[in-house]
């Protein structure tokens, strides 16, 4: 992880959102809805916003797993509902996902990598030395 004064807090706040997704992925639905642009920008938005947090906080070298780790979740979340009486596996979703994630990597590449380390440096947060 980069220096952070916050780290653990920023690391805790990462890890809400994910269990957010899983809940909100697997809470029981009812009858299936038609595919709509919606839903998949829903699941491009979600999964782009967890790669790009968790990219804000890990150095460059390691986005590659972020990105892995990102696609592994969504790609768990989709078997999960497959099994479940009141959801549907798609691969649509998954592509979705798949989208959000590298469009996240392009900008934290391009951009707003280690955003964490600035927004502390911003706020005067940033690490004791």
């Amino acid at each position: 992880m980069l220096p952070l004064r916050h780290g653990r807090l920023w690391l805790l706040v990462g890890w809400a959102g994910v269990l957010a997704a899983v809940v909100a992925s697997l809470w029981p639905g009812g009858v299936p809805l038609p595919v709509t642009v919606w839903d998949k920008l829903q699941h491009g938005l979600g999964y782009f916003l967890l790669t790009l947090w968790f990219a804000g906080l890990y150095p460059r070298r390691q986005y590659l797993w972020i990105a892995l780790g990102c696609f592994a979740l969504g790609l768990g979340i989709e078997l999960l509902q497959g099994a479940s009486a009141t959801r549907s596996m798609e691969a649509a979703d998954l592509g979705a996902n798949a989208a959000g994630i590298v469009a996240a990597l392009v900008l934290a590449y391009a951009l707003l990598g280690g955003w964490a380390a600035w927004v502390e440096q911003a706020l005067g947060l940033a690490p004791r030395r």
